[in-house]
């Protein structure tokens, strides 16, 4: 006979099954499900809250000079409407897919700049470094487990 603490196995044909298991298993599975659609369909975003601005900001606009650790100097230009960067330029009068977005300002005070549809802005904030205007962005080091920042000078 069964005792209290005894596991009840049932046979299926195919071999037995642990029901303790596959009751955890069935649980486990369906607390994963729950999260995942609780998530997919959670509230709005940071993101989602930023405000969409018509035109390049007076404070980015100009053109910006930075020196890599390599020593290359890198160039960006702002107009009203245009982002000049690496010989490419982006505007927001283009088409969907390769209009430039300033898509709002954090609360940390950087502008997040991109494509209007791609994923990876870039984050600028206008400040005094060592005494000269500047446009601080970072990056993050996976290597060093932390942001390096970098800063764009006016030319």
């Amino acid at each position: 006979m069964l005792e209290g603490h005894d596991i009840l196995q049932v046979s299926n044909g195919l071999g037995d099954v642990n029901v303790k298991r596959l009751k955890k298993s069935l649980m486990l599975g369906l607390a994963v499900l729950t999260a995942v659609i609780g998530l997919s369909f959670g509230g709005p975003t940071a993101n989602a809250k930023m405000k969409f601005y018509k035109s390049v900001p007076t404070a980015l606009r100009g053109t910006w000079q930075t020196k890599h650790w390599s020593g290359q100097a890198s160039k960006l230009k702002f107009t009203k409407y245009t982002r000049v960067k690496g010989g490419s330029t982006t505007t927001m009068k283009a088409k969907w897919a390769r209009r430039l977005a300033v898509k709002g300002k954090t609360k940390a005070g950087y502008y997040v700049i991109g494509l209007a549809s791609g994923d990876m802005p870039e984050r600028l904030k206008p400040v005094k470094h060592h005494g000269k205007k500047a446009l601080k962005t970072y990056a993050y080091d996976p290597i060093k487990n932390k942001n390096i920042y970098f800063y764009y000078y006016r030319k």
